[in-house]
């Protein structure tokens, strides 16, 4: 095959310049790669299909060549005619031999544009790398990422900061060793629904520090599941809350002390003398507090040795045939250690609901007012004033 021949059937972009700039010989491959007619590229100075970017190399370039230097490998964007460019990578030498008005630069050029993008992309990826390990590194949260065989394949450096375990101690043993032997079942089930697909939101554990100690860590994580079905990982990320949940044992621990302060003061026992007492009530009953009333009476009584419970519900601004039913309740339980219940404050209405129930009120004396049920406490061995009787 002639080198004609060979010139037109290339694949590659084949050229001749002159010293002022012009392209002399081109081979159909420019056409082809460019979109101008060769006619095209040779009617102005090849320098203006350069990218504005890169004309100042490009002319450089080729004064060191005309100088005597060969051109192994350069790269430059040309203009097509549709207005986008292309990456050209250039070999090219003078031939220093020829007459030195007549010389001309021999090249070649291949269209080099997807390995350059495909570089790019390449350099933002390994950026982006090392971005992300950066902040893998420097990160005071905790990071990890969990195999279904449950090791931690990756663990930062804020473990060894938070747990006093290095990273490799965290990946070197399966990690439900590090959990606290109360917390492993709950942190198996969630494990096993993250490796399901689902996310977890927040869930809390407590993990073993290199001293022996344990922290509370709230967890957020979730499976990705663009990895590898085979190989997928679960990337989790995790904070040391354990301040927070001393906190709030501390608040809920106040928070009882109060409640049973308050439960306390709702219903008071007050003794009169060493035996008898009075519980006012006061407020709204509901059915805890219909319990914590017997309760208190009965351990009072049982405490006190009292003989007399003066309940006075002057003060309850309500009472149904539930709360009715729970002190006649009341009333008989007291009676069976041995102490006799007045209750005192009872409205019409209310002596109309006690008498409706159908209960045994036997035992079970009224007075109008506390100030009278007090009175007939004191006058011990006297007769009852009133009492109810079904």
């Amino acid at each position: 095959m002639s080198h004609e021949k060979l010139f037109e059937v290339a694949s590659g972009l084949l050229a001749t310049a002159d010293a002022r700039g012009h392209f002399h010989d081109l081979n159909p491959a420019w056409e082809r790669t460019l979109g101008w007619s060769l006619d095209e590229l040779r009617a102005k100075p090849y320098i203006e299909f350069v990218h504005p970017g890169d004309r100042e190399a490009t002319l450089a370039e080729t004064n060191a060549l005309f100088n005597g230097r060969t051109t192994s490998r350069f790269d430059n964007r040309y203009l097509c005619k549709d207005g986008s460019y292309r990456w050209l990578g250039w070999a090219a030498r003078v031939d220093m031999a020829e007459p030195a008005e007549g010389r001309l630069i021999y090249a070649t050029a291949l269209d080099v544009t997807n390995d350059r993008e495909q570089a790019a992309r390449f350099d933002q990826v390994a950026q982006l790398a090392k971005v992300y390990e950066r902040l893998f590194q420097v990160s005071v949260g905790l990071l990890v990422t969990l195999d279904a065989d449950g090791y931690f394949r990756h663990a930062n450096p804020a473990w060894e900061r938070t747990l006093g375990w290095t990273p490799e101690d965290m990946t070197s043993r399966p990690f439900i060793e590090f959990v606290h032997p109360e917390d492993r079942e709950a942190t198996l089930a969630e494990a096993a629904a993250l490796f399901q697909g689902r996310t977890t939101i927040r869930f809390d554990n407590r993990y073993e520090c290199k001293d022996g100690s344990y922290k509370w860590l709230a967890w957020t994580a979730h499976l990705d599941a663009a990895d590898d079905p085979a190989n997928r990982l679960v990337y989790g990320t995790a904070h040391d809350v354990t301040s927070y949940r001393e906190l709030l044992g501390e608040f809920e621990r106040t928070l009882a002390r109060l409640r049973d302060s308050m439960q306390a003061m709702s219903t008071p026992l007050i003794p009169i003398t060493d035996r008898i007492v009075v519980m006012p009530l006061v407020g709204q009953m509901d059915t805890e507090r219909v319990s914590q009333v017997m309760a208190v009476a009965l351990d009072g009584v049982q405490s006190s040795q009292a003989q007399m419970v003066i309940l006075d519900v002057t003060g309850l601004k309500e009472i149904d045939t539930r709360v009715a039913s729970a002190l006649v309740d009341t009333a008989r339980a007291l009676q069976l250690l041995g102490a006799r219940t007045i209750l005192t404050g009872i409205r019409p209405a209310v002596a109309q609901t006690l008498v409706g129930l159908g209960l045994d009120l036997a035992g079970l004396i009224t007075k109008s007012t506390l100030q009278s049920a007090i009175s007939f406490a004191l006058q011990s061995g006297q007769t009852p004033a009133r009492a109810l009787s079904p």
